[in-house]
């Protein structure tokens, strides 16, 4: 990892004389948006989905504004606990400039063929990209040759110019999952709640997310000793949960001998 301090690094990438900008997301804990105007608030953020069918999602949507080198939000972005708030970078193009490349990676293409929207705005995992790609990063998103994220900084060597690209067309390689979920399971546990969300509401409303996701990430770790496929790991999920309430109505019921088994590896 390249770690460097935030105030290191905006010191040492101010000689470029590029615009500070700070990518910031509207979803999670952080409130990083309000948090923006609580510290800042000099300028209007703009929002990322702005010329798209998703214009008028203005709760979720990512937003991006313009800094001053002396900003009191970067004090908040430098000392905050959370990691999905957003991030920080640095540009010679325009907002508008930026911001339609940005909006070429609304939606992006798994290698299922699935468009999904790309969190690009999430810290956390934006750069398990940024360290996977490399240079080759300038290929995806030419907007920004500096960026710090979560205490950790990328150089990326841009072109001058090149033309935005309508989404989705970016399809993410499998290559980059794999080495995303070496690094963290949080983005398959994530998935695998938002799923039971959509596809098992009610089973959903039965427990609190804690419990969810403490199941999810058993059965992830599970799932990589076992190579588990993603479709299993709901299959088991929801039959985690299922017999959970069965329990619940039942606790006499007698139990399977696998539950008293532990899983071999």
């Amino acid at each position: 990892m390249n770690k460097i301090t935030l105030e290191q690094w905006v010191e040492i990438t101010r000689e470029s004389g590029m615009p500070l900008y700070a990518v910031l997301t509207k979803t999670g804990a952080s409130q990083a948006v309000a948090e923006y105007y609580r510290h800042d608030g000099s300028h209007t953020p703009y929002g990322l989905y702005a010329r798209t069918p998703y214009a008028d999602w203005f709760s979720v949507m990512p937003m991006i504004v313009s800094l001053s080198e002396n900003s009191s939000f970067l004090s908040w972005a430098a000392e905050t606990e959370h990691k999905d708030w957003g991030w920080l970078a640095r540009s010679p193009f325009s907002l508008d400039v930026i911001g339609e490349h940005i909006r070429g990676l609304t939606q992006v293409i798994l290698p299922s063929g699935k468009e999904v929207f790309f969190r690009y705005w999430d810290g956390e995992y934006f750069s398990e990209h940024l360290r996977f790609f490399g240079q080759d990063w300038a290929d995806i998103l030419p907007s920004f040759p500096f960026y710090w994220v979560n205490g950790e900084y990328f150089t990326v060597q841009i072109p001058a110019q090149s033309k935005p690209q309508s989404f989705p067309w970016w399809h993410v390689p499998q290559q980059l999952i794999d080495f995303m979920l070496e690094e963290n399971l949080a983005p398959l546990v994530t998935n695998l709640i938002i799923w039971l969300q959509e596809n098992e509401p009610d089973l959903y409303e039965s427990f609190p997310e804690t419990t969810i996701r403490y199941k999810a990430e058993h059965l992830c770790q599970l799932s990589q000793a076992q190579s588990m496929g993603k479709s299993l790991l709901m299959e088991k999920l929801v039959n985690a949960l299922k017999d959970d309430l069965a329990l619940q109505s039942n606790p006499f019921e007698t139990l399977p001998l696998s539950f008293f088994t532990p899983p071999s590896f």
